[in-house]
């Protein structure tokens, strides 16, 4: 390995060190109880949370794909994005409070969980479990993928992809496995700055080498003034991005979670605050970037623009600069990883394992169970990402509107007294059904013209979800359920307005 290879993934090393060590010392007490090791004992403040939420939120697409958009579509691109990321924000308290009350007060740790009981049914809570899990597992099994490209390219190949792969996985593994959602809440904390602090060095470094922000604005604008425009983007294409983000966004199962182990409600209202903020501080100068490589790097063609910002440090500057500032592309990649391992491991315990194999477990017991199916997910990762299916990457490619389907579901539960556990049910599977046949394309997707199929898909899971409540009517013991929460909602904001 060459010596600049050499300082790259000592920089590399030396962040997976970092991250692993504020993780480890976080959580260090969270085993000790079931609340503790999987919701962080409910107890995660405004900044924590934010930092959790954001970082958890943000992949590898702000520093790869965002910027490699923005290389052929210019600057407008931040209007297209900004919309969307606003939108769900707002839904992160609109889902998010009524989630957080309700599991304050009956002790709820996954979505399922609490979507299943406010019916009193099982069948909802396995619909819930099967649509969230499918999407999060397969997501989760690529993201390292990312991290491994990301550490070959700043060692110039001295480490393979592979490797890459193995020692992020690693890292992340050990944390989670001892800490439970406290570590990852707080890794995330360190990564989420890390993020935000690196695009800006990035912006400095790469302008400073085109003369400075001005000049480097202005020689775009001489070579490429099209980049400044507002882009080519038809209402149609906006509608179908906007409804995918706002409404699959906020009910990712790692968010649904953050949500449950929230403090209080000031957490959440914090985290809406402040995540459009944080989406201007990162996504603008990514774009920036994106288009000043047009000026360096021209002639790219298709997904090449990914590494655009990776090419320029790469230009510019020694590797291991390059490597202090990729840190926020693994950082990226780590935080969500981390997330999707201990909410898909709680998931599968709380919904799966207790309900059907073993309804007397321990909350020590618990987190043992919880930790060896984080071991198992964590070798399955890892085997999936050095090998990913072709099966596998279709089911990531659709997985937003996958989650965006369970949306109209999970507002009704928490929204609308009149809807029923068969509506439930039918409305996701409908919603997942249609989804289904534009992946396999059996509903071929020129049928859309310019629309996506998230329009179709969300559409009908809300005409099936109206339709079933009013058709349908629940037994008593749903019916109780349903009134028991909804009243316990109805008090909580009648005090609130009075």
């Amino acid at each position: 390995m060459s010596g600049p290879a050499m300082g790259a993934m000592f920089v590399i090393l030396l962040y997976l060190a970092l991250t692993l060590s504020i993780g480890i010392y976080s959580g260090r007490q969270s085993a000790k109880s079931s609340e503790g090791y999987f919701l962080a004992s409910r107890e995660l403040g405004p900044y924590v949370m934010f930092f959790t939420l954001f970082a958890t939120n943000i992949s590898a697409f702000a520093y790869m794909g965002a910027p490699g958009g923005a290389y052929h579509l210019g600057v407008g691109f931040f209007g297209y994005l900004a919309t969307t990321t606003s939108l769900a924000a707002t839904f992160f308290y609109v889902i998010g409070y009524r989630t957080w009350l309700l599991g304050s007060k009956y002790g709820y740790v996954t979505a399922p969980q609490l979507i299943g009981k406010i019916y009193n049914s099982k069948g909802v809570a396995m619909v819930m479990l099967v649509a969230l899990s499918v999407f999060t597992i397969a997501y989760m099994l690529c993201q390292p993928i990312g991290a491994g490209y990301v550490i070959n390219a700043v060692t110039g190949g001295a480490v393979p992809a592979s490797v890459g792969v193995l020692m992020v996985l690693i890292f992340i593994t050990i944390y989670v496995f001892v800490g439970g959602l406290k570590a990852t809440a707080y890794a995330d904390l360190l990564q989420g700055s890390i993020m935000m602090i690196c695009v800006i060095l990035v912006l400095i470094l790469v302008t400073l080498k085109l003369g400075g922000l001005s000049a480097a604005a202005q020689s775009l604008m001489t070579a490429k003034p099209e980049l400044f425009a507002r882009g080519n983007f038809s209402i149609e294409q906006w509608i179908s991005f906007g409804l995918v983000i706002s409404l699959g966004v906020p009910v990712f199962p790692q968010l649904f979670t953050k949500y449950l182990a929230a403090k209080n409600t000031n957490s959440l209202k914090t985290t809406m605050t402040l995540y459009p903020l944080a989406m201007i501080l990162i996504y603008i100068p990514v774009l920036f970037l994106g288009a000043f490589g047009s000026i360096v790097f021209p002639g790219l063609v298709g997904k090449a623009s990914d590494a655009i910002i990776p090419m320029l440090l790469e230009n510019f500057y020694a590797p291991w600069i390059g490597a202090l500032v990729l840190s926020a592309v693994i950082a990226a990649i780590m935080s969500t990883i981390a997330s999707q391992l201990i909410t898909t491991s709680t998931m599968l315990l709380k919904d799966l394992y207790i309900p059907y194999i073993n309804k007397n477990l321990s909350p020590q017991r618990e987190v043992f169970v919880g930790r060896v199916f984080i071991l198992v997910l964590a070798v399955l990762t890892c085997y999936i990402a050095l090998s990913p299916p072709a099966a596998i990457l279709t089911i990531v490619t659709w997985a937003f509107t996958g989650y965006a389907v369970c949306t109209p579901a999970i507002l009704a539960a928490l929204y609308w007294r009149r809807s029923t556990a068969a509506a439930v049910i039918c409305s996701v599977l409908a919603g997942e059904i249609v989804l289904v046949l534009f992946m396999l394309g059996i509903i071929p997707a020129s049928v859309l013209g310019k629309w996506q199929a998230c329009v179709p898909a969300i559409a009908i899971s809300t005409l099936v979800l109206i339709v079933v409540s009013y058709l349908t009517k629940s037994g008593e013991e749903e019916r109780r359920s349903i009134d028991e929460k909804h009243d316990f909602l109805d008090t909580i904001f009648k005090a609130e307005n009075a």
